[in-house]
């Protein structure tokens, strides 16, 4: 069992420390020189989906609520038979490494609008690495 460390900062509550509880964006803040979209700071969602045909309403329902730019999901179980269309929304641009065995699996999904490339996959490994550029000028 490995315990968990987290780092106290004098006179702030530090979001990132807080279990189970919603961060409002006003309350959200990134470093200079943080990835940022139209002047706003880029939000990510990472889920764990543990299959997410199983979970697939609650993940809509995190996305819907939070928006995120991008959606990185681990431990998908989806096979190469089910289609992007049946489980994640069309005004993202899914990348996919399904595990052929059970279990497994990782996707991400990027905002149409997001100048971004693929700059790592690997059909050994189920890793996926973007380069995410900013707001794609195809897009108003």
């Amino acid at each position: 069992m490995t315990s968990k460390t987290t780092k106290r900062v004098e006179g702030k509550s530090n979001p990132a420390t807080r279990d189970s509880e919603f961060v409002p964006s006003e309350e959200r803040f990134g470093s200079a020189g943080s990835p940022q979209i139209d002047g706003k700071p880029l939000v990510l969602l990472q889920v764990n989906c543990r299959s997410i045909l199983n979970t697939i309403l609650e993940i809509w329902n995190l996305v819907e609520t939070h928006n995120p730019d991008v959606t990185i999901g681990t431990e998908s179980w989806l096979k190469e038979e089910i289609k992007n269309a049946e489980m994640l929304r069309d005004d993202y641009s899914t990348f996919r490494r399904d595990r052929c065995t059970r279990g497994g699996g990782v996707f991400m999904c990027v905002k149409n609008y997001i100048d971004y490339r693929e700059i790592w996959a690997d059909d050994d490994f189920e890793m996926i690495a973007i380069e995410v550029r900013g707001r794609d000028p195809k897009f108003p």
